[in-house]
């Protein structure tokens, strides 16, 4: 048996490091995966890996999400082969993670037959996250996101959706991705303490629905917290755009505006290096069996 998982990506309103507090919206690009036994006299994980310009050698998350689930059933002695594709630029801020594990776990649990609701999906994801050092609060709000799309403001630490609504699919999202990568175990986490008060007060704005002005509020404060190049923020915002910000960690700087002003936003942040176009997303994950 063959199964595959689609699972779409997401970028950050408010980052959830300094409250355990987050939002995030779903944007239209991809991680797939596809899963399938071997036989094996043991525990074993096979691999392969296409990213669009980009590599990953650390397997470890994937191999947190597959031993969950071999534990759920009990499994000692299995081969899982995975197949995954993915257009979600890593260490970047993109919720590549997030998007990743949803999908493995999506994925490898119809092919063993586990019965998991997409909450139950998305806890079992966020501990294999935090186990694997990819996330400090396990990024609840990113890996909702990513399944079910639209906007999500959640609460990290109690893994709770405080409110969701779709999000209309004619905006525009352009990112401005830098060469320059960031990894969660890099972070020094002393410093979000710092910038606890004025991160509390985005969350409040997106939790009153100015999502909007949370995400400018928030790229500031991540961007001055991280020193993350905020160039890009301010050659947009001379724009016509609804929004811009640090997604996650950063370095990636996310802009919101509608299809006739994508030309002008794009044409600035191609200033700043490599540029991608999308959408928001609102789909709900996909999983099935291929044969």
């Amino acid at each position: 048996m063959k199964t595959r998982a689609i699972v779409h990506g997401a970028v950050s309103i408010v980052n959830a490091i300094p409250t355990g507090l987050g939002a995030a919206l779903g944007i239209d690009l991809t991680t797939i995966v596809e899963a399938e036994l071997f036989e094996s006299n043991k525990r074993e994980l096979d691999v392969e890996i296409k990213l669009e310009d980009e590599e990953i050698e650390d397997t470890v998350l994937l191999e947190k999400v597959v031993d969950k689930l071999l534990n759920i059933v009990g499994e000692g002695k299995a081969g899982i082969h995975l197949d995954i594709y993915s257009n979600i630029p890593i260490a970047r801020g993109l919720k590549s993670s997030s998007a990743v594990s949803d999908a493995v776990v999506l994925a490898v649990s119809k092919l063993l037959g586990v019965r998991l609701n997409l909450i139950d999906a998305v806890n079992l994801a966020v501990d294999a996250c935090i186990e694997a050092g990819v996330s400090i609060t396990g990024a609840f709000d990113d890996a909702v996101t990513c399944m079910i799309g639209g906007v999500n403001i959640t609460d990290n630490y109690q893994r709770e959706i405080l409110t969701h609504w779709s999000m209309d699919e004619d905006l525009s999202i352009l990112i401005s991705i830098p060469e320059e990568k960031k990894y969660t175990r890099e972070l020094n986490v002393e410093i979000f303490k710092n910038i606890r008060n004025l991160s509390s007060r985005a969350f409040t704005l997106a939790l009153n629905g100015l999502i909007w002005d949370a995400m400018i509020i928030n790229g500031f404060i991540i961007a001055s917290a991280l020193d993350i190049d905020y160039r890009p923020m301010l050659a947009v915002l001379r724009k016509n755009i609804l929004a811009c910000g640090v997604s996650g960690k950063g370095p990636a700087i996310v802009a919101v505006t509608t299809p006739d002003y994508e030309n002008e936003v794009e044409r600035e942040f191609r200033n700043f290096g490599k540029t991608l176009k999308t959408k928001p997303n609102n789909k709900i994950a996909e999983v099935k069996v291929l044969e």
